[in-house]
């Protein structure tokens, strides 16, 4: 495990992380430290925020975006099943399709046949 330190609000917390995870274990703290920093703008212009009540606020907010994510991507799994549906129903129908042209294209043979040997 590695050790790393992070800045969130200008408070600095010493973190573990797997080994290897410092570039991204890094790109997150920066994001996170984005975030709280604009909540603590928006939050309370005029005065200090304590860090937990940012962090807090920052944690909802995120769980609120990935909540939002979450239903957006079981909304487009529903698509894909119904386009997947969709998609056996089409080929099954061409699959009849080809099979009733073939059944009149040889019955039409068949006639032509008939009527030249007639």
């Amino acid at each position: 495990m590695a050790e790393m330190g992070i800045t969130i609000n200008d408070r600095a917390y010493q973190i573990m992380c797997a080994d290897g995870d410092e570039p991204q274990v890094s790109k997150l703290a920066t994001e996170l430290a984005a975030r709280v920093s604009q909540i603590a703008k928006n939050a309370h212009p005029a005065g200090a925020v304590g860090d937990s009540h940012l962090l807090v606020l920052a944690s909802l907010t995120l769980l609120s975006e990935m909540r939002d994510l979450n239903h957006d991507m079981a909304t487009l799994k529903s698509e894909i099943e119904q386009s997947k549906a969709d998609r056996e129903a089409l080929n099954a129908r061409i699959t009849d399709m080809e099979e009733n042209v073939a059944k009149a294209v040889n019955e039409a043979a068949a006639k032509i046949e008939a009527f030249v040997h007639e």
